[in-house]
């Protein structure tokens, strides 16, 4: 039989564990978040982010002649990862991210014929890149379909976000109302800043 004195360290244990366990899920607050993300550091990276983005669009728009974008959105989202990742032992240091930062560009565009000759034409005269380019963007391209509808992707639990558009601010049914079928080409950056 356990002594009380040796039950009572066992459980005071335990409990500081999920203590630790608890309060890294926790720590740094989110309003500590919000403001790394406004730092001048973090303006910095986001500001290079976009100009690779906004570069690869422009390309994008010089390589497709036929291609008159819509819109182009641009997303970047601070979102806060900490609930990703719930590991109590033995959890990677890219696993222990409080924050991470990253932005994307979404070029909306319709046109005449069918979607898929559309983008079967891009991947000939002007193929996407496999995988990540060397500026660190994804490429993918969508299109309406009966089953889901283009719409550039929202995270969930951003603790900053800000949205730019270039056309205005007409929603996506508007344009899908007065041009069609609606195809996106999505640019996803890497992450410009973690916070760990």
């Amino acid at each position: 039989m356990r002594s009380l004195p040796r039950r009572t360290g066992e459980a005071f244990g335990l409990l500081l564990v999920f203590t630790v366990v608890g309060l890294s899920r926790v720590w740094p607050p989110k309003w500590t978040l919000r403001r790394i993300a406004a730092s001048a550091k973090v303006r910095a990276e986001r500001e290079a982010a976009e100009e690779k983005l906004l570069t690869r669009v422009r390309e994008i728009e010089a390589g497709v002649p036929w291609l008159r974008p819509l819109d182009v959105v641009i997303r970047d989202e601070c979102v806060d990862v900490r609930s990703n990742h719930i590991s109590f032992f033995g959890a990677s240091p890219s696993r222990r991210q409080s924050m991470t930062c990253r932005m994307s560009a979404f070029i909306i565009f319709s046109t005449d014929g069918d979607p898929e000759d559309a983008a079967a034409e891009i991947h000939r005269s002007f193929p996407l890149p496999d995988g990540l380019s060397a500026d660190g963007i994804a490429e993918s391209l969508h299109w309406d379909t009966d089953e889901r509808k283009v719409a550039p992707d929202v995270a969930p639990k951003a603790v900053r976000t800000r949205v730019t558009r270039r056309h205005g601010e007409k929603s996506l049914e508007q344009l899908r109302e007065e041009h069609g079928v609606l195809c996106m080409w999505a640019l996803y950056g890497q992450a410009y800043f973690t916070v760990v």
